[in-house]
């Protein structure tokens, strides 16, 4: 079934009526109200079929990056999309149906894997360890000014970073 046609079937649509779908609904809210689209976190997204579709759409409201940091299953990226409609998103059914082949394949569900904090990319550090954008790019940069990391107290040094959320996710980062 097109997207858009999905959308005209879905006019009904409650949003209380899943607790998945709610809380997805507030973390692309909090997302785009936290995020301001910038170019070049673009090089954060993989290449292939629909990366520019998913540019071209997603990142009129916000950043790409940041939604494609949800990884989800192929059923909710579609529910995703549809609520993006419903908020204003704007797409061909050509490019709605690239922009779902592209989160779907690329940012689909994963098990969780390690994060190597001395490589990891800002999209990466917001998604794994549930960071602000900011808070991901001063990890970066800290990491940039003073080399690598060598263990989880070296993070306590970083300005206005969240060490609650790197204490919760301690049993993810690898050094």
């Amino acid at each position: 079934m097109h997207i858009t046609k999905h959308v005209f079937l879905c006019q009904s649509y409650e949003h209380g009526s899943s607790r998945r779908l709610k809380n997805l609904h507030v973390i692309l809210l909090v997302g785009l109200a936290l995020t301001v689209f910038s170019g070049p976190a673009l090089a954060d997204l993989p290449p292939g079929p629909g990366r520019a579709a998913t540019i071209r759409v997603c990142g009129k409201c916000h950043s790409p990056e940041r939604a494609a940091s949800l990884h989800q299953r192929r059923s909710a990226w579609e529910d995703t999309i549809v609520k993006m409609m419903k908020l204003g998103a704007q797409g061909s059914d050509e490019e709605l149906e690239a922009v779902l082949g592209y989160l779907s394949t690329h940012f689909g569900t994963e098990a969780p894997k390690p994060i190597d904090i001395n490589k990891a990319r800002a999209v990466d550090l917001e998604a794994a360890l549930l960071l602000r954008r900011s808070q991901a790019k001063a990890v970066i940069e800290y990491r940039t000014r003073n080399g690598n990391f060598k263990s989880i107290d070296d993070l306590r040094q970083i300005p206005g970073l969240d060490f609650k959320k790197i204490e919760a996710k301690k049993s993810q980062l690898v050094f």
